[in-house]
């Protein structure tokens, strides 16, 4: 331990930046004062005067590039570090920060590489947990729905077989969710006309007048396996008819950019407080922690929109409106 602080101490970071301060600082006073003892044998005074001034701008002007181009050397491993830590922000830790210097800069990479793998190992232990508990549930599930197959019909009944359908759909949200983060499911992304795409989910709501799709440009193609997609945008609006009320619309459209594709899904519902929105991918999220059957599910369709466009490469943004109550999600992809 002692010689690992003794090496740190050695390789400071405020160490070496004094010292190649206080070395750039002592050439430029031996200079001055070499060049005094000359100026002071010289005939000409003005002349040595000039020559004194030109050879000191020449002289700080050089010592300072060499000097910043000494520090930036130094702090190099900073942006290594912020462009670890912004992975890090993104969800992504499996990217290592690696340093061959043994200073601060190191120490501290260290702790992050530690820390990463620590979190990482917990998250998946924590959806490991989750898969497990799943599958050994679908038994007990299937053995009591056969038993209330026997039973005469009766309103106690009918609400033990919806409850025992919400705990297979969690069941099978949690599943897909696996599948989806170890690579198991087999995503067909290929190009997709989106105006197609949208086609599809108007026809899945056909008759549902609260859904409203703007008209959106034919060749626009987003690469994309288009049976998750559905799953995505049936999750999405299926929340927005949940949180906002009747006749109020959910809106639909498409801004096409050079490099994006953004499809904008919006309502006029109660939205998101701020301070939540950055748990609103997390399983089992809900903004009504009452989790009550009017609005339904266990918080696990954002996650499961979260994990499908991270399949497509493409981004899931949500926001709170700005000019009044409502949310929008936005799909971006590669234009």
């Amino acid at each position: 331990m002692n010689k690992t602080l003794h090496k740190l101490n050695r390789r400071s970071i405020l160490i070496r930046i004094f010292t190649v301060i206080v070395a750039f600082s002592l050439s430029l006073i031996l200079f001055i004062l070499a060049f005094w003892a000359i100026f002071l044998n010289q005939p000409n005074p003005v002349y040595a005067h000039i020559h004194l001034a030109i050879t000191l701008v020449i002289l700080v002007t050089v010592g300072s590039f060499v000097v910043s181009f000494l520090i930036r050397k130094i702090l190099k491993p900073l942006s290594i570090i912020r462009e670890g830590v912004e992975n890090a922000g993104k969800g992504d830790f499996n990217q290592k920060i690696t340093l061959k210097s043994q200073d601060e800069f190191g120490v501290l990479a260290d702790a992050y590489n530690k820390m990463t793998e620590d979190l990482k190992k917990m998250i998946q232990s924590r959806e490991q947990l989750l898969s497990d508990v799943s599958h050994e549930l679908r038994t007990p599930i299937t053995r009591a729905r056969l038993a209330l197959e026997m039973m005469q019909d009766s309103a106690y009944k009918e609400s033990i077989l919806g409850d025992l359908k919400e705990m297979e759909i969690m069941i099978t949200d949690i599943l897909e969710s696996e599948r989806l983060r170890n690579g198991s499911h087999a995503a067909l992304i290929k190009p997709e006309n989106l105006s197609e795409l949208l086609k599809k989910v108007v026809d899945y709501y056909k008759g549902n007048k609260r859904l409203v799709v703007f008209p959106v440009d034919s060749q626009i193609m987003i690469q994309a396996d288009s049976s998750l997609m559905m799953t995505v945008f049936r999750n999405i609006i299926d929340n927005s008819f949940k949180y906002s009320h009747e006749p109020d619309p959910v809106e639909v459209s498409v801004i096409r950019a050079d490099q994006y594709v953004t499809i904008k899904i919006e309502d006029n519902g109660i939205g998101v407080p701020e301070e939540k929105l950055s748990f609103i991918f997390e399983p089992f999220f809900r903004v009504d922690q009452s989790r009550s059957r009017a609005t339904g599910g266990y918080g696990l369709g954002l996650h499961l929109c979260k994990k499908i466009m991270d399949l497509n490469k493409a981004e899931i943004k949500v926001e709170n409106k700005k000019n009044g109550p409502g949310l929008i999600v936005q799909l971006i992809f590669p234009a």
